[in-house]
């Protein structure tokens, strides 16, 4: 039999040049750079109607002074969660009267008033806006909560988060009924919830 030829081992090929790996380093970071972006977004997004701002909404009418449960604890929470106390609400309306054409938008504020950094669920399962007229409860928004999500908020020590609800001036029922009545010009009370904290009662007028 005839013997096998070997044949001459291949080559390697040109090795890139500084300026290629520098190229496709770029490209990684670039990559790794927009993924962290859109889950920022992402995040931004799930919070819905919350805005971080770290500090008191400006002129927001119809303020008074927040309601905390207990006194501010000094310790962190184990499991990193806000403490009952560390949290507080705050109710406003953006305007103090309301024309008849306008309708009215309220504003929940919380700040954690605690010493450490903790988390808090400020997702729209746990908000709650409610509008009274004397005893008559006219409308809140735990009524009828579509598409309600959590949303796990980390909150450093003074930091301060808003979320903005635009009443359109009807009333609701627990169930999520429709009542066909509407609100008539007068004063009526705002009060805001998130979880078990609730805020201060605002007054504020239709007309």
């Amino acid at each position: 039999m005839a013997e096998k030829q070997s044949r001459p081992a291949p080559r390697p090929g040109p090795r890139p040049s500084p300026a290629v790996y520098r190229r496709r380093r770029l490209v990684s970071l670039i990559g790794m750079l927009l993924a962290v972006g859109l889950l920022v977004w992402g995040g931004a997004t799930l919070a819905a109607l919350f805005s971080g701002t770290g500090k008191p909404d400006p002129g927001t009418a119809g303020s008074a002074n927040p309601v905390a449960a207990d006194a501010v604890p000094s310790s962190p929470s184990p499991s990193g969660a806000c403490l009952p106390g560390s949290i507080v609400v705050a109710a406003s309306t953006e305007k103090a009267s309301y024309g008849a054409e306008e309708n009215p938008v309220l504003v929940m504020r919380i700040e954690n008033q605690g010493a450490t950094p903790c988390e808090l669920n400020v997702g729209t399962s746990v908000q709650e806006f409610t509008v009274m007229s004397g005893s008559d409860r006219i409308f809140s928004t735990s009524d009828c909560r579509a598409d309600a999500k959590d949303y796990l908020l980390m909150m450093a020590p003074g930091s301060a988060e808003s979320a903005r609800f635009t009443w359109l001036r009807d009333r609701s029922a627990p169930g999520c009924g429709s009542i066909a009545a509407k609100p008539r010009p007068g004063t009526y009370v705002f009060t805001a919830k998130l979880g078990d904290v609730a805020s201060n009662k605002v007054p504020f007028l239709l007309k």
